[in-house]
């Protein structure tokens, strides 16, 4: 399924679960593209690719490219075109019955999102910066904040 607008294409990629998950979820899923539209808009046309991979998947990506032999839970891999690729593991998402977990999703889609366009958290005041944006989308999207102040 693909989302776009005047400054994104994001593409998602995962099973039959996930889809109708995201037909579902077609309201949020413009918010967010809507605010990430106006957070950067001196950038060009950006073309992202989310993918839900499996904990084995992300665990060999995580090695590979961060030196850390272990899951996580999302990793972003921005390119010099204003454009990249976001892993999330799938065991980060599910809820117990196998279900999509919308706060956890849309949260680790916009942690990956900030990530894309150079925000880090590896500092007490980027750190700061990067939760107020992720609670000021969550909230936008009618989900709980995920930091408290």
């Amino acid at each position: 399924m693909k989302i776009k607008n005047k400054k994104f294409e994001i593409e998602f990629i995962g099973d039959t679960q996930l889809k109708k998950f995201l037909r579902a979820s077609k309201d949020r899923l413009k918010k967010l593209s809507e605010y990430f539209q106006i957070l950067h808009q001196n950038e060009d046309q950006t073309m992202i690719t989310i993918k839900i991979v499996s904990n084995e998947e992300i665990k060999i990506l995580n090695k590979k490219f961060r030196k850390k032999n272990k899951v996580t839970d999302v990793l972003s891999f921005p390119d010099e075109h204003a454009s990249g690729d976001i892993a999330i593991a799938d065991s980060y998402i599910l809820n117990k019955n196998q279900t999509i977990n919308a706060q956890n999703f849309f949260m680790l889609v916009g942690h990956g999102l900030l990530h894309l366009f150079g925000y880090t958290h590896y500092d007490k005041q980027s750190r700061s910066n990067m939760r107020f944006l992720e609670n000021t989308f969550m909230l936008m999207l009618g989900l709980k904040k995920v930091h408290e102040d």
